[in-house]
Order: structure tokens, then C-alpha cells, then sequence
């Protein structure tokens, strides 16, 4: 993707917030910072729009395993590093924008939510193994069972029910998601390294 439509992308996320998927004025546009011209130069379709904000979305998430070179680093650390960034980078995702556009184009959806999990059970498998042979995690858990129920909370995020859409962001939910499975897979050394470690990253303001 080029950087024009990462510009884009993260402006007509936040059109759609204001003011939806379906009318897009000139009006509403220009209190973004768009213009009908530049999508009609840039996309072909409601539904190419929507394709590139969650294929941002989902790059902005690899970006961070990009930039980091976790190799060798303790378990804990990366997921506290790993929550950070999604803090800063998607503390205004709201999941009523997702919600909204899930509603209106259910398979794009779809293909969205499996590439985005199958990315994150990958990640999440690797530091679950990772802890354990850190002898941080304990020792009996089931990676392939933990990584499951963090996807499946994670595709909660979008339940209404659940999760409120304007009562939560993803960076919230996501970082509540990484401190249930540290302290669930943790042994009692494991569970000492992250209360320092999270003490730390605190003072240090990584929050």
C-alpha cells in the first residue's frame, strides 16, 4: 500500500466514525481532510475503501514485529512491548467503526478477521512455547489451547454485547487480553519478572 492510501485510510477510518460508510459528502469530507476527488483518484469502490483501512490495520499490527527484533528477548517483555505499541498506535480504534463496516460487507469481514487471527495466533503461539522454555510459563499449558481462547476473545471485541462499542477501544481490550494470558500461563517466577516488569514499564510512562 502506498503512502497516499495509508493517509487516506486513517482519515476515512475516522469519517466512517463521524459519519458512516454509506454518504460520503464533500461537506463531511473537507472536516477530515478529504476530498470526493482524491477518492475517486485513489479507490474504485465503497468496498475498496474498505479493503485498505483494515489492510492498515493489519500492517500497522505486523509493523510491530517488524521493527523489533524479539529474537532472544524474555517472553514477558514482548508482550508488554507488544501491548505498548498497540496502545500507541491504535488508542483511537474504536470497534464501532469495525462493527459498522462488519454489518455492511460481512465478507470482507471475514477475510479480514482470518488474516488478522491467523497473524496473531502465530505471534501468540511462538511466545507461549517461548515462556516455557524460558521457564517463565508453566510448564503443563497448552499452547495451542491458549492461543486458540486468545483469538477467540479477540474476535469478541467486535460483540456488542460484550464489549460496548463506544465504551471501549482495541488498544484497551487488546492489552486487558495480554495481562488475562500472562497470568494465566505464568509460574511463580514468571509471575515476579512481570509484576517488576510491569511496575517499570509504568514509571517509565510506556503506558
Amino acid at each position: 500500500m502506498d503512502q497516499k492510501k495509508i493517509e487516506l485510510a486513517e482519515k476515512l477510518r475516522k469519517y466512517i466514525h463521524h459519519y458512516g460508510i454509506h454518504d460520503f459528502t464533500e461537506e463531511h469530507l473537507n472536516r477530515v481532510g478529504l476530498t470526493l476527488n482524491e477518492l475517486k483518484q485513489h479507490f474504485t469502490s465503497r468496498e475498496d475503501i474498505v479493503n485498505t483501512i483494515w489492510e492498515h490495520e493489519r500492517n500497522c499490527f505486523e509493523a510491530i514485529f517488524t521493527e523489533y527484533n524479539f529474537d532472544g528477548w524474555n517472553a514477558i517483555d514482548i508482550l508488554l512491548i507488544v501491548g505498548n505499541e498497540i496502545n500507541d498506535r491504535f488508542f483511537h480504534v474504536t470497534p464501532s467503526v469495525t462493527m459498522q463496516l462488519a454489518e455492511t460487507f460481512p465478507v470482507l469481514y471475514e477475510s479480514h478477521k482470518r488474516l488478522r487471527s491467523a497473524f496473531i495466533y502465530e505471534k501468540f503461539k511462538i511466545n507461549i512455547e517461548k515462556g516455557m522454555e524460558q521457564g517463565i510459563y508453566k510448564d503443563d499449558v497448552s499452547s495451542e489451547m491458549i492461543t486458540r481462547m486468545c483469538i477467540a476473545r479477540l474476535n469478541d471485541i467486535h460483540n456488542p454485547e460484550i464489549y460496548p462499542p463506544e465504551g471501549y477501544t482495541f488498544a484497551t481490550i487488546f492489552n486487558n487480553m495480554i495481562d488475562h494470558v500472562i497470568t494465566s500461563v505464568t509460574n511463580e517466577e514468571g509471575k515476579k519478572y512481570y509484576k517488576q516488569r510491569k511496575q517499570l514499564y509504568s514509571v517509565l510512562n510506556f503506558r
